[in-house]
């Protein structure tokens, strides 16, 4: 088996067709693993993978897919840790694979392999769907000398009437050929007479009640309801959850709408919603699964809105033709009495032995998200955790940047302030400078510069120095301080020029480079990197005529004469 790793939207949206095919092979696939979902939800990953498995190298369709999600949690005393997850984590009902089932054997051996390439503590299997056989068969592939693997236990849910509430359990109902044989055969007498008095008072008129349900057309307002009847019963609850929840329900629940893929009853008295569902249905399998409910508390009736839609949906269910009727997760005593059955829907993890990232290093993939944990630490008070970031960073990368800038802004600030003239310390810098010790030079600077913040000739080789490391916005930021300081300086704006064209800005680098000769009409170094700029752009005269004028200034000026030579080839080569 060959497995490639999609990481980039183009890539994912190229293996639509392919996806349904292998989505429609797949008895094991649920509605949270289809092409609309899944494409939709990773739009808001901040760092997202699909490993994509073919059978040869050459072949063009692939018989598998696994989305995944890599992530960053700092732990006391270690750092940063990298946690893989399942690509439907957190909001999804279930999260798992897709496969061909004449390849699922192979398919997740390539899996395991793959995912054991990126560097990682744990690798959550949160809501995890599928047969006792695939999943055996995918823990097994992580060997026991190198991990472990556990069960996750859920939060303790104890309701306000006193019940134990098992999130493990997912509760679904299968559903008869029509809705006379369903009450008959799977509902007990009592729960019979109530789902028939339910749906006899949903029709009578003086109960002033009705059932609407969402479309395209009356989607915005619907959700709108949706999304405060929902606050107000839960969200208040959990803050936090509560958000979270909304946000990605604004996000996915209006595309899915709009796939008609959703069924969104709304129980209505009089003009004012007292309940409601968010249902998303799998045509394909004919299943329905209850996502999200919500009801106004503050009504009441002798049979609650909510048994009341229950009743509703199962019949429309039945005589739409589905066969599964899904409430997912919690083994609420309610579900019970509408003849349900259970299956068991567990967090699992897996985790290294050593307690450390595989390969005792952040994965390369993840420094982006890294970087920015590290910054939220310093800009929060906790240099020393933001300094471990930093140093984890530069393990993988020691070219990287920004966390080569941040640590020497944490390591200046913990060095004591200077004492004496900080004349002598900036020469003591240039001359590390002129030695070519970067790193010396760069902390005696900034040293002398959290002493005298508008010391010229410090901010202005400091913005040389990091135009050196190939930090450009950190110069750029250097000599605008540099320019302020000493704003007749022709030198800061040559300079200023300089960094502006390697940020390939050549209109503001022209501009500086202008303002230089204005300040000094002699500056040939200016008027060589004015004609660089006005090359690039294609303006050879220009260019000519400042390379001219620097040559003027200084006859013996190498790189100016060969700059002209150039451009005149340039100019020569060009067709008329």
């Amino acid at each position: 088996m060959h497995v490639d790793i999609v990481s980039a939207f183009d890539d994912l949206h190229a293996l639509k067709d392919n996806w349904n095919e292998v989505y429609a092979a797949d008895p094991e696939g649920n509605y949270f693993l289809s092409w609309h979902w899944i494409a939709k939800w990773l739009e808001r990953r901040a760092s997202w993978f699909v490993l994509a498995v073919k059978r040869q190298e050459e072949d063009e369709r692939y018989v598998a897919f696994l989305p995944i999600q890599l992530h960053i949690e700092f732990e006391e005393g270690q750092g940063l840790v990298n946690i893989l997850r399942l690509g439907g984590t957190p909001y999804a009902g279930y999260n798992g694979l897709l496969t061909r089932p004449e390849d699922a054997e192979a398919a997740l051996s390539a899996f395991a392999d793959c995912l054991q390439t990126f560097n990682w503590k744990h690798l959550d299997l949160d809501d995890v769907y599928m047969s006792e056989e695939r999943l055996r068969a995918l823990l097994e592939a992580f060997p026991a000398s190198e991990f472990s693997r556990r069960k996750v236990a859920r939060r303790a849910h104890i309701t306000s009437i006193g019940e134990n509430i098992d999130h493990d359990v997912y509760v679904y109902v299968p559903l008869s050929d029509d809705f006379e044989t369903f009450l008959d055969e799977r509902l007990g007498p009592q729960t019979r007479r109530n789902a028939r008095k339910a749906l006899r008072d949903l029709v009578a008129p003086q109960n002033e009640l009705c059932i609407t349900h969402a479309s395209a057309e009356t989607m915005e307002r619907d959700l709108a309801l949706f999304y405060e009847m929902w606050n107000l019963q839960w969200g208040e609850r959990q803050p936090r959850y509560g958000k979270f929840i909304l946000d990605s329900s604004r996000h996915m629940l209006p595309a899915c709408i709009e796939h008609g893929t959703v069924f969104m009853p709304i129980l209505w008295h009089q003009d004012k919603p007292v309940g409601t569902f968010i249902i998303f249905l799998d045509p394909h399998r004919k299943s329905m699964m209850c996502f999200l409910g919500s009801r106004d508390l503050t009504f009441r009736r002798s049979i609650s809105p909510g048994f009341m839609l229950h009743c509703y949906n199962l019949r429309w269910a039945i005589e739409n033709g589905y066969r599964i009727y899904d409430m997912g997760t919690g083994n609420y005593s309610y579900k019970d009495l509408l003849g349900s059955e259970h299956h068991l829907v567990e967090k699992l993890q897996i985790s290294t032995l050593s307690g450390r990232n595989i390969g005792d290093r952040l994965d390369p993939r993840s420094l982006g998200i890294a970087m920015h944990q590290g910054v939220h630490f310093f800009r929060n008070g906790n240099p020393t955790a933001a300094e471990l970031c930093c140093r984890q960073i530069l393990a993988v990368d020691e070219k990287h940047a920004q966390a080569t800038s941040l640590l020497a802004k944490i390591e200046a600030a913990q060095r004591p302030r200077l004492t004496g003239d900080p004349e002598i310390h900036f020469n003591a810098a240039a001359e590390r400078h002129r030695a070519g010790d970067l790193a010396a030079a760069e902390a005696g600077y900034r040293d002398v510069i959290s002493v005298m913040p508008d010391h010229f000739d410090a901010l202005q080789h400091l913005a040389l120095l990091l135009l050196q490391k190939g930090d450009l916005h950190g110069a750029a930021v250097c000599v605008d301080k540099a320019i302020e300081a000493k704003p007749t300086s022709a030198s800061a704006y040559c300079n200023r020029g300089n960094i502006q064209a390697r940020l390939s800005n050549f209109d503001q680098a022209l501009a500086s480079y202008d303002r230089a000769i204005a300040l000094d009409a002699r500056h040939a170094i200016a008027l060589n990197n004015r004609g660089n700029v006005l090359r690039r752009l294609g303006r050879h005269d220009g260019a000519l005529e400042s390379y001219d004028r620097a040559i003027a200034i200084e006859p013996g000026y190498a790189q100016a004469a060969k700059n002209r030579e150039a451009a005149l080839q340039e100019v020569s080569t060009v067709p008329a």
